[in-house]
């Protein structure tokens, strides 16, 4: 049978680690991988971090909305919106970047 050349590690095959890299906890793990506890920190620090700055950053945006958007009721409705939209957007890129960079 043919080798699977769209593995992670295609020219080692299988090798595996006896530890998790991480936090040194024994189990068996593709090389280069980390264990479930581990992840599962990483996303849980991730997850705090990014609501923080989201909120931060959406408590700016909402005051410059606040201050520049006219009386009009659909367009202060379209801009409450825009910033629970910039909310959720900013916590999900936020919490993406973190766990590549806390990996």
């Amino acid at each position: 049978m043919l080798r699977q050349w769209n593995s992670r590690t295609p020219l080692f095959g299988g090798l595996r680690e006896q530890e998790c890299p991480r936090c040194r906890r024994p189990v068996d793990l593709p090389l280069g991988e980390i264990c479930a506890v581990c992840q599962r920190d990483i996303q849980r620090h991730a997850a705090k971090i990014a609501r923080t700055v989201a909120l931060l950053s959406t408590i700016v945006v909402g005051a410059y909305v606040l201050l520049r958007v006219p009386a009009d009721p659909t367009a202060r409705l379209v801009s409450g919106a825009a910033v629970a939209i910039w909310y959720l957007l900013t916590n999900l890129v936020v919490r993406r970047i973190l766990r590549e960079f806390l990996t």
